[in-house]
């Protein structure tokens, strides 16, 4: 009988019986996280652990716990394999110091938006407290027409009224305009003529 059917079966021992040369049993608490093609696997726990210490830890606590005690205990030997001397131990400070460069990144971008805040206050108070006449582009559009004012202090009604007063007013008259006006410019011709005569 070869040494993958120790079980007594078709099925395959698994890795841990396998090694220890020993008949798999159906109930073998070792069987679901080492089965027989993860032999690097359990070849790394029972270095760092041994399989007898790894039973012992399995009857030692709830069954529904043997997944998470398994799966870190599997991860603690693998990284043994791969740093024999930081192990583990390196991979958590290395995590540690990507959680605190994170961390202050995060705390610098806090910052910066409770600057723009401030400023966005300040601004805004500012704003609140300029003198009348002086308003922004956007308080202008928040008002009504005939609300409306200027920079210089002038309401929309006294500019309406400056504009009427223009338009009521006579232009004055320019050299084009003379020439286009041939009857007025007659009679003044005779008036000339009848002052001369009676000169």
């Amino acid at each position: 009988m070869s040494l993958s059917t120790l079980s007594g079966g078709s099925t395959p021992a698994c890795a841990a019986c396998k090694f220890q040369r020993k008949k798999c049993k159906k109930n073998c608490l070792l069987a679901p996280y080492f089965p027989q093609d993860r032999t690097n696997q359990f070849t790394n726990a029972h270095k760092l652990f041994g399989v007898s210490n790894i039973t012992k830890m399995l009857k030692g606590i709830e069954e529904s716990q043997y997944d998470i005690a398994m799966e870190n205990l599997i991860y603690h030997a693998n990284a043994r394999a791969l740093d024999p001397v930081g192990g583990v131990y390196r991979t958590i400070c290395d995590l540690k110091r990507k959680i605190e460069i994170v961390q202050a990144e995060l705390n610098f971008t806090r910052q910066q938006i409770a600057m723009c805040r401030s400023l966005a206050q300040q601004q805004q108070r500012q704003m609140q407290d300029l003198p009348y006449g002086c308003y922004s582009c956007e308080h202008l559009l928040q008002q009504d027409e005939d609300e409306y004012v200027n920079v210089d202090g002038f309401d929309h009604q006294n500019m309406q009224q400056h504009q009427e007063m223009q338009q009521q007013q006579p232009n004055p008259i320019n050299y084009e305009m003379f020439l286009e006006m041939p009857e007025q410019t007659s009679k003044e011709k005779l008036e000339e003529e009848k002052i001369s005569d009676q000169g």
